[in-house]
């Protein structure tokens, strides 16, 4: 992730905790303790790794809702940023597989496409906007989704245990998000 968008991720998670004390119709629960992050949890469907992702990081426990779903969309930029990176290094250890190149770069590419995705829902989100912040949200959930198809293309070729560990937990962690963001647009 470049310096910038790194940037753009501690203003947003900075100012996400300031909206916890303003006043807005979406604000679902209390903030400050880890009762709201079970509450909010328990209305995901990965309602543990909601939980412990959120309490792997000390600013969910005074974020409100809006804010915990700016958290776990960091993870899953963290996770989309490195699975990424992972598949780039993966293209040069397979410098004679021509088409095994071609895939890891396909894969890297919707990865980077997850990762751009996940920070335009940041901006929605900061905008309010939180109809567009599900779009871009589900977006990068179906990317990773794109690469496991690609595998699919050819057939004498196994999808790496690696890589589906790797899209099961970033599409797990988007679910978590638009789970939450559900809830800002009721």
């Amino acid at each position: 992730m470049g310096s910038l968008s790194f940037l753009h991720l501690v203003v947003l998670l900075l100012l996400s905790q300031n909206f916890s004390s303003a006043p807005y119709r979406h604000q679902q629960f209390a903030t400050g303790d880890s009762a709201s992050i079970r509450n909010i949890c328990k209305t995901t469907n990965y309602n543990k790794l909601c939980i412990s992702s959120l309490k792997s990081n000390s600013s969910s426990l005074t974020a409100d809702i809006r804010g915990l779903a700016v958290i776990m969309i960091g993870i899953g930029m963290s996770n989309a940023t490195r699975t990424s990176t992972y598949l780039s290094s993966q293209m040069l250890s397979n410098t004679n597989d021509v088409v095994m190149k071609k895939l890891l770069k396909e894969c890297a590419d919707k990865y980077t496409y997850a990762n751009d995705a996940l920070q335009s829902s940041l901006q929605d989100l900061s905008n309010m906007s939180f109809d567009y912040a599900f779009v871009d949200v589900t977006a990068a959930k179906d990317y990773p989704n794109s690469c496991h198809n690609a595998y699919r293309r050819f057939p004498g070729l196994a999808y790496p245990p690696e890589m589906a560990r790797r899209e099961e937990y970033l599409v797990q962690i988007c679910d978590i998000a638009l789970g939450m963001i559900g809830k800002l647009l009721e």
